[in-house]
């Protein structure tokens, strides 16, 4: 039985420490702790506080928190963002990762070429390819097979540091290369002009924000409209609502296909309207009205899917708690369809399941007997 994508990585993600969906091969996981668990053999993505990836992943990995631990080999590529990254295991591709302190151990060899930014980065696994290290201090004590730049003030090379490719060095001040590391012929040294980084760092968030707020503030209203709709619909409508959440409880494969026969036959309306004299009056009219029998399906699958979730947890008696539910629902549900490729995919899913649940309750009062009634016999004793 399709539970609709594990339920939509448990819909309401307020209700759980952590959350987590296995699409396609692909792994999400996201909550204060989260890791992806078991092996993973696609794609693992994992978010968080305290990121792990807790078994191994056969394609590329993505992992963002505040303490990040690349705990499992990685056969494809890494990408790691946080506070403190650190990365234990082999890696089969390329490493990126930066954060304030970042960690390559020694078990953690590099199969393709390493970017590295911090302001601690220490290298001891060995690099296959090339590396690019931007770092205030940086303690190589690895061999690096590829090609080496680096950015910043100071390096400390181990005994086991080697560079075996061209070295190009950026820096203030000259910065003294062992002989046992790479030969003086191989080594390129540029000055580093001193840069007011705070100075540039404001100006460069200040670019940043100006063009991200119109954006957050379109879809903070999005994600509020919806809670009103969905707010009024519940409290004015609470039967109806009651209603839809039963028909959602059952029958995922049937709503699903009702659903994708509602919302081609919305979506055909439009061009078929067009043939017509008076369907190309009415075209804008059937337009917007198109527009919101989508958004009102889209707004019912997150709520319905939200709400099949919960009652797993919590028992949803209360009206609070059904806002409560599509709050977090909206949410989450939005947060997910910014995911690249596979979140207008689930997005689009939550909207044919919205309509399978509404042609569902639609089909089965049209399949309702009409009440009839019929008068009254009473005996009359004789």
């Amino acid at each position: 039985m399709l539970t609709l994508a594990m339920s939509l990585l448990t819909a309401c993600a307020a209700l759980a420490d952590e959350a987590k969906l296995t699409f396609a091969g692909d792994t999400f996981a996201a909550g204060q702790s989260s890791s992806a668990g078991t092996e993973v053999q696609r794609d693992a993505f994992v978010a968080g506080f305290d990121v792990k990836l807790g078994g191994s992943v056969g394609g590329d990995a993505h992992m963002a928190g505040f303490n990040v631990d690349a705990n499992s080999p990685v056969g494809g590529d890494l990408y790691a963002a946080g506070f403190n990254v650190k990365v234990a295991q082999p890696v089969g591709g390329d490493l990126t990762a930066m954060g304030n302190d970042v960690t390559v151990e020694s078990g953690a060899t590099i199969g393709g070429n390493a970017r590295l930014s911090g302001a601690q980065v220490t290298v001891a696994g060995q690099i296959t390819g090339a590396a690019l290290i931007a770092a205030d201090t940086l303690m190589l004590n690895t061999p690096v097979q590829g090609d080496f730049e680096f950015f910043g003030k100071k390096i400390e090379f181990g005994p086991k540091a080697l560079l075996a490719g061209t070295v190009s060095v950026h820096a203030p001040a000259p910065i003294d290369i062992p002989a046992s590391v790479a030969s003086a012929d191989r080594i390129r040294f540029e000055a580093l002009e001193t840069t007011d980084y705070a100075g540039e760092a404001g100006k460069t968030a200040e670019h940043v924000v100006r063009g991200v707020w119109p954006a957050v503030w379109a879809v903070g209203v999005w994600w509020a409209s919806l809670a009103v709709v969905g707010t009024l619909i519940i409290a004015l409508l609470p039967r109806a609502a009651s209603a839809l959440e039963n028909k959602a409880r059952t029958r995922s494969w049937a709503t699903i296909g009702l659903g994708l026969v509602g919302f081609a036959a919305v979506l055909g309306m439009v061009p078929a309207a067009a043939f017509t004299l008076i369907g190309i009056i009415l075209l804008p009219a059937l337009i917007v009205c198109a527009a919101v029998m989508c958004i009102l399906a889209y707004l019912a699958g997150v709520y319905l899917v939200g709400a099949r979730t919960s009652a797993a947890f919590i028992s949803l008696d209360t009206v609070w708690k059904r806002f409560a539910v599509l709050v977090g629902s909206i949410i989450l549900a939005g947060l997910i369809g910014m995911l690249p490729v596979l979140g207008w995919l689930i997005s689009l899913l939550l909207l044919i399941f919205g309509f399978g649940v509404v042609v569902r309750s639609l089909a089965d009062r049209t399949r309702e007997p009409r009440s009839r009634t019929a008068p009254s016999v009473t005996s009359v004793a004789t």
